[in-house]
């Protein structure tokens, strides 16, 4: 969807469309125009939009129509209820699990790997309730709260540490990518994965290794 809507609002605009999505609150839309197109970061409640909201979009990227953003905030309000609810303020995240404290593994990882320049909190999600879940997302990289939230069925004795390594060291790297490459810091983290990225995740110790555990361990993960 996102890249039919980058599709469509390229061959509006005429010009060569980059799509980020966000679940940034307070920056529903946002661009920049460079010599390789435009840039534009947009909240994920606009996927699936209807083509006159799509026409808004494009007049207010290209011509920052005043009336489209009107059109574009009215549409958004009307559909509020797909952005986010805030963290609640005063409620830290979690650090030390039962097996492994994950601040420690941060700060050895951005020592070694990232001359400590990453700049973010870390700690471990909040156990989803509910229903027996059919995936599991094992964590990553929030680039509007700058957090970092690991699944908490990882802090389990059978656990490899170089599995819990490497899930923080994956989502230091988009943390480490959003802050280099000047596209800001709205909203979740991409989860594309460029040609740069994969290369420097290949650099990484037992990396295959963490990911052929992930897939092999899928159906325990589940139930943990």
């Amino acid at each position: 969807m996102a890249a039919e809507l980058a599709r469509r609002l390229s061959s509006l605009l005429k010009v060569p469309v980059h799509l980020r999505l966000t679940d940034n609150r307070a920056t529903l839309i946002s661009f920049r125009r460079g010599e390789e197109g435009l840039r534009l970061r947009l909240h994920h409640l606009f996927l699936g939009a209807p083509d006159a909201v799509v026409q808004a979009m494009a007049a207010y990227a290209g011509r920052a129509d005043a009336r489209a953003g009107e059109a574009l905030e009215a549409y958004a309000h009307e559909h509020s209820e797909r952005v986010r609810r805030e963290r609640r303020p005063g409620k830290p995240l979690r650090t030390r699990g039962r097996c492994f404290d994950l601040q420690a593994v941060f700060a050895r990882l951005n020592a070694s790997w990232f001359d400590g320049r990453v700049q973010v909190d870390v700690g471990w999600a909040r156990k989803p309730a509910g229903k027996r879940r059919r995936s599991i997302h094992v964590g990553g990289y929030d680039a509007r709260r700058k957090e970092i939230r690991i699944h908490p069925a990882f802090d389990r004795p059978n656990v490899p540490a170089f599995v819990v390594d490497y899930l923080v060291f994956h989502a230091m790297l988009h943390a480490d990518f959003e802050d280099t490459d000047g596209t800001g810091s709205e909203g979740r983290c991409a989860p594309e994965h460029t040609p740069a990225f994969r290369e420097r995740e290949a650099l990484f110790p037992l990396g295959d290794a963490a990911q052929r555990w992930l897939s092999d361990n899928h159906t325990s993960l589940l139930r943990g």
